[in-house]
């Protein structure tokens, strides 16, 4: 739901030039968050600036900041507080450019550290989805809707207006393609299984930066690298290796797949991190769960390949996620081992090669859960339990002692889902299968406090 409100961030520069960003608050379809405001706050990051306002008498806020456009990008957040003075609204922009230029912008409004539907849905809803994040958004590409037909659809989640930017459809359909987010705006999009379910070994690289609607460019078809739903690291600028029978490369420099049947079998969920390291930066890569190796855990430095013998046991386990965090650890949670949920977590610091289980950290074991992190919290939403059934909930977890924060209620229970962090702080859901094995429209946002 969008909702007017005068918000508005003017910008002038030294030579005399002015912009202006509009800005524009949405939230959930149907949400009342912003009824009980009455008291408003808008806060610029850099150069700080903060300026409040309470309702007036044509019932909306109006919040307006003045700044120089001459300092670096800073964000913007809104915060509502109801008569008794408790913040009930909270949302936020990405990094914007404080300078001379005139945009419109929306910022996403929902009750601290709860789920809410986005202000658009995924239509048809799909599962199975391939995901990439990037500073602009989330790319959704392919998937399986309601009659099982795969999809060759591509839209963007923009994390600045938060509403679809419609892409060029795939060259064909796929269900579970992998896909490897470039820092160049590229998406290399390797197999699915195409319009007869059968596992592809195509790779496509999908443009971003090409205007209006991205463009993509056929790569490779190697039916010998066919695969499904593989586990993909990057390893070095523009490369990647994927999990599956043979490992497979991926290089964007030379734009080839390649089979990699020295490394070791790669399966389950995969993440990489950068440690800075002697001057520089080090870039260590993961790949945790059952068939990665004989320990369960793989690692890719610059020194070599690893199969990390002092994994624990319970690394071999699936049905799980990993997130990757800034410093240097990665966290892997959820998921089954011998075919029961555990409630344990692997901090894994692949730079030190320590690899810890933290035992008890889930109420509610499960596996196929959608697992992000963003704002300090780990999200661990929906999938399935011990029974069988689907956890109706996320568990908000904090990143630094995956303490437990909270529990809150999903507003479609589903398993299987993807999450992505968005760069205003929020976690985005989209995809996965409800109660009744149907795929879900409904796109979720969690907003942290």
């Amino acid at each position: 739901m969008r909702r007017a409100a005068v918000l508005a961030l003017v910008a002038g520069g030294c030579g005399g030039a002015t912009g202006t960003i509009g800005l524009e608050l949405v939230t959930a379809p149907g949400s009342t968050v912003l009824a009980d405001v009455a008291r408003a706050r808008l806060t610029l990051s850099s150069p700080p600036t903060v300026v409040d306002a309470t309702r007036g008498p044509d019932g909306k806020f109006h919040l307006a900041i003045d700044v120089v456009a001459e300092g670096p990008s800073g964000t913007l957040t809104f915060e509502g507080w109801d008569a008794s003075d408790a913040l009930i609204a909270i949302g936020r922009t990405p990094a914007l450019p404080i300078a001379a230029i005139d945009a419109e912008i929306a910022i996403y409004v929902a009750a601290p550290d709860s789920l809410a539907a986005a202000p658009v849905a995924l239509d048809p809803p799909r599962t199975a989805v391939g995901t990439a994040a990037y500073p602009f958004g989330v790319l959704v590409a392919g998937g399986e809707d309601g009659a099982g037909a795969a999809s060759d659809a591509v839209a963007i989640y923009n994390v600045f207006t938060h509403a679809w930017q419609i892409g060029v459809d795939l060259p064909a359909p796929r269900v579970a393609p992998t896909i490897g987010a470039s820092s160049l705006g590229y998406a290399y999009v390797l197999g699915g299984d195409d319009a007869s379910g059968a596992p592809t070994g195509t790779l496509w690289r999908y443009d971003t930066t090409v205007a209006p609607a991205g463009a993509v460019l056929p790569l490779a078809d190697a039916p010998a690298l066919a695969r499904t739903a593989a586990p993909i690291a990057l390893v070095r600028s523009e490369g990647y290796i994927v999990g599956g029978a043979p490992p497979a490369v991926i290089d964007g420099l030379t734009r080839t797949l390649t089979a990699a049947p020295s490394l070791p079998p790669l399966a389950g969920v995969a993440a990489s991190v950068v440690v800075a390291a002697g001057g520089g930066d080090a870039l260590y890569a993961v790949f945790i769960g059952d068939g990665s190796g004989a320990s369960g855990v793989v690692r890719f430095a610059a020194d070599g390949v690893t199969d990390e013998a002092s994994a624990p046991a319970s690394a071999r386990r699936t049905g799980h996620g990993a997130v990757a965090l800034g410093d240097g650890r990665v966290i892997v949670v959820g998921g089954a081992v011998g075919g029961a949920p555990v409630a344990s977590a692997i901090v894994a610091s692949p730079a030190s090669q320590l690899y810890v289980e933290q035992p008890g950290v889930l109420d509610t074991p499960r596996t196929g859960a959608a697992i992000a992190a963003a704002g300090g919290v780990l999200v661990v939403a929906g999938g399935t339990d011990a029974g069988g059934a689907i956890v109706p909930t996320a568990e908000i977890l904090d990143l630094a002692t995956l303490a437990h924060r909270a529990t809150v209620p999903m507003v479609v229970p589903r398993t299987g889902a993807v999450a992505r962090p968005l760069d205003d702080g929020q976690v985005l859901i989209v995809g996965g299968t409800d109660a009744a094995g149907q795929p879900v429209g409904v796109v979720e946002l969690f907003t942290p406090r």
